[in-house]
């Protein structure tokens, strides 16, 4: 079979939703023309030319008024649906990864296929804070690198550490440190936080994404070149977690320990 052949076969599909409707409604079971009018919003006629062409490429086959799926037929539509699947899960994530590091990825990128996408609302730009938040507080251990913070951040692990029992390990660049030192009532959180055997916080140079790992869930922020926060993915995939996991890792040791000396009160 060519390729263009295939090419036309696919196009057969993707470029009538009612020939996929037929097509569907065929593999969940046998079902007379009749039936098919009634389901389907197509015209008798629509309906008969569908199958007609269906019939014409051994996808279906009938026995007096009744239609079925061939065995080749099931094949087709599971590779078409399959890849109908994917290009939607592509089409989602397209925009997002541009905020990711390419080469940083060093896990199929499929294996983000099924993740959460929260886009960053401008009719609610609290909604994506209030979402981190949320996930940090989900879990009982929480690690990872950040490159961007914020005062409502450090007082949610001040709250989960100090008042609670959430075991909290970060790596963090020298840029946080200095906006926590700069801002008192955060500062004063911070070295509270210090001071618990649960909360341990390192510095890295080096730090090129924020990826939080709250037990087995990954959420990666997502960040475009000015630093400004546009989006967040959130994948319980064990291939990510393992990434992330062995990124924040790496990191951590390169890293150099906050002592609580070192936030001026």
């Amino acid at each position: 079979m060519s390729m263009n052949t295939a090419l036309d076969d696919i196009a057969f599909l993707a470029n009538s939703e009612n020939r996929v409707v037929v097509f569907e409604r065929l593999v969940e079971g046998s079902r007379e023309r009749d039936d098919l009018i009634d389901q389907v919003d197509a015209s008798r006629v629509t309906i008969a030319r569908i199958l007609r062409e269906l019939e014409a490429r051994d996808w279906i086959t009938h026995l007096g008024h009744e239609y079925s799926v061939t065995p080749l037929g099931e094949w087709v539509y599971e590779a078409f649906t399959r890849l109908v699947d994917e290009m939607q899960a592509e089409h989602r994530l397209r925009e997002a990864m541009q905020w990711v590091p390419t080469d940083l990825l060093t896990f199929d990128i499929q294996c983000l296929q099924d993740a959460e996408l929260i886009l960053v609302d401008e009719t609610d730009v609290t909604a994506l804070t209030r979402e981190i938040l949320e996930f940090h507080r989900s879990g009982d251990r929480i690690r990872g690198i950040a490159r961007e913070s914020a005062p409502v951040f450090i007082e949610n692990q001040w709250e989960l550490t100090v008042q609670g029992d959430t075991h909290v390990e970060l790596v963090i660049t020298p840029e946080i440190v200095e906006t926590i030192r700069d801002h008192q009532p955060t500062a004063r959180r911070f070295r509270e936080m210090l001071d618990q055997e649960t909360a341990h916080y390192f510095v890295c140079e080096d730090i090129p994404i924020s990826v939080g790992i709250v037990d087995g869930t990954v959420g990666i922020n997502l960040t475009d070149g000015h630093g400004a926060l546009k989006g967040g993915l959130k994948t319980d995939n064990e291939t990510v977690h393992a990434w992330a996991v062995e990124l924040f890792e790496t990191r951590r040791d390169q890293a150099r320990p906050v002592e609580s000396d070192a936030i001026r009160v």
